[in-house]
């Protein structure tokens, strides 16, 4: 809708609501027209706190006082009529005009109203906007290549409030959780889907571009943290902090007042998985939660589980050539294809391992870079692998190792159970559990249909498999 559009729509819903200025029960409601200042209303507390009435005779206030900055005549016109509840007459007599003459400025002031309604509308969307984008981290991708499908789906169901109210995006190390996940927020934030948000982190580790681990200043995040950093953060750090007993009822107090949308980073082990899910499948019947992670919790029968996949070829080429020119590796922006198949072919499309190689390529020859990736050579690639894998190796057990270690012998799109039966020797119960606990820790993806699936391992995976992993065994 145009500005003009917006301007003619708001003009009739704001004589209406001044008309009814004195009722004190059913009142016109300017949510839709003017979402986000009614949004600042039950911000403020005023909704809930007094009468529907009230709220909206709050907002007109605020609007004439505004419309008075700009023109005076015109607020003290719509004042006497509807405020002062003067008659058309009177007023027309007291400011010494036809009646007619009354009529016609009448409709220029509520003209005018709606023109100084638009602008503070305007201003409560780029303060909401501001205050909650404050609240996530500096974004740590340039542009996002591949996953607008995935983003699209998830904006879809996270906007529409359904009934799905906790979402795990999950998938592994270096996969792009994080940054679909700030993407999602600044689109879901700029759409004004909520009320508020809040974006919590549990990261404790991070790989940073020069090839090393570098642990966070967090400490564990344990559901009592979790519970006070959500109610500082949604009362804008003002609120004292709450007695351990008080917290969760006013946390939940807090959520039911308007819609929230609740982001948990990084739920990356076992015991943050074990020990936080049970809160937020209870905070979840007041808020809408999505959680980004590299353990899938598909068994809860209320998640909603999205699993984020290696980029594909084409994709991988456009992040490669985006990385290479602005870094100024112009041989390698403008490298033929079968160049970059060479690099998908060992590293895949995972996000982190690319832009580790693509920085790497800036100082070595490409051939020295894969040669070393391939046989698990040097600290940068080594590190790599430990940031990646070293956490879900260990959580395996003697059967899921042996499981995984032979999936580079299948080939794409996958293997069936019935294969991988025959190339472990495995039983089928052994079977399932080892692809269960791979299939949680993102190290195989399954995919097929639901009458036949298939199991297969990312690129990347397969290459940690041909040297790497023989260094833990």
């Amino acid at each position: 809708m145009s500005s003009k559009q917006n301007h003619q729509a708001l003009v009739i819903p704001l004589e209406q609501a001044l008309k009814q200025w004195h009722y004190k029960d059913t009142r016109v409601s300017l949510d839709e027209v003017l979402p986000y200042l009614s949004r600042q209303l039950r911000l403020d507390g005023l909704i809930g706190q007094v009468a529907a009435a009230q709220a909206v005779n709050k907002m007109l206030l605020t609007l004439l006082e505004k419309l008075a900055e700009r023109d005076a005549d015109a607020a003290l016109l719509l004042r006497r009529r509807y405020i002062d509840d003067e008659t058309g007459f009177s007023v027309a007599n007291s400011l010494g005009i036809s009646e007619s003459a009354f009529y016609r400025q009448r409709r220029d002031a509520l003209s005018a109203l709606a023109e100084t309604a638009l602008i503070q509308e305007r201003q409560a969307q780029l303060d909401h906007a501001a205050r909650l984008g404050n609240r996530l981290e500096p974004p740590s991708y340039h542009q996002l290549f591949g996953l607008s499908n995935l983003r699209n789906h998830l904006r879809d169901l996270l906007c529409s409030q359904s009934d799905i109210r906790l979402v795990c995006l999950a998938g592994i190390g270096g996969i792009g959780k994080t940054a679909l996940a700030d993407a999602l927020a600044r689109e879901i934030i700029a759409a004004g889907c909520f009320d508020d948000l809040a974006w919590v982190s549990a990261r404790q580790q991070q790989f940073v571009p020069w090839g090393e681990i570098q642990e966070t200043s967090r400490p564990v995040l344990t559901p009592d943290d979790l519970i006070t950093g959500l109610n500082q953060q949604l009362s804008g750090g003002v609120a004292p902090p709450h007695p351990p007993d008080e917290a969760l009822p006013a946390l939940k107090a807090r959520l039911a007042k308007q819609s929230h949308l609740i982001i948990l980073d990084n739920l990356e082990t076992v015991a943050d998985y074990q020990e936080l899910v049970p809160l937020l499948r209870e905070l979840s019947q007041w808020a809408w939660i999505l959680v980004t992670s590299r353990i899938s919790i598909q068994e809860q029968p209320d998640v909603h589980v999205t699993n984020v996949t290696e980029l594909s070829l084409e994709n991988t080429e456009t992040l490669i050539r985006d990385e290479a020119h602005r870094r100024g590796i112009d041989d390698l922006a403008d490298a033929s294809t079968e160049t970059v198949r060479q690099i998908y072919s060992v590293i895949g499309g995972n996000p982190l391992a690319i832009k580790l190689i693509v920085g790497q390529i800036q100082v070595r020859s490409l051939p020295v870079v894969l040669a070393d990736l391939n046989e698990a050579r040097g600290r940068q690639i080594e590190t790599l692998y430990e940031f990646i894998y070293r956490q879900a190796w260990e959580l395996l057990d003697d059967i899921a190792r042996r499981v995984l270690l032979t999936m580079p012998l299948v080939a794409a799109p996958g293997t069936t159970l019935e294969h991988l039966a025959g190339v472990t020797n495995l039983g089928h119960d052994d079977l399932y559990d080892a692809l269960e606990l791979l299939i949680r820790l993102s190290l195989v993806d399954v995919g097929g249909s639901i009458n036949e699936r298939r199991y297969q391992i990312h690129r990347l995976t397969e290459t940690f498999l041909h040297k790497q992993v023989t260094k833990w065994v």
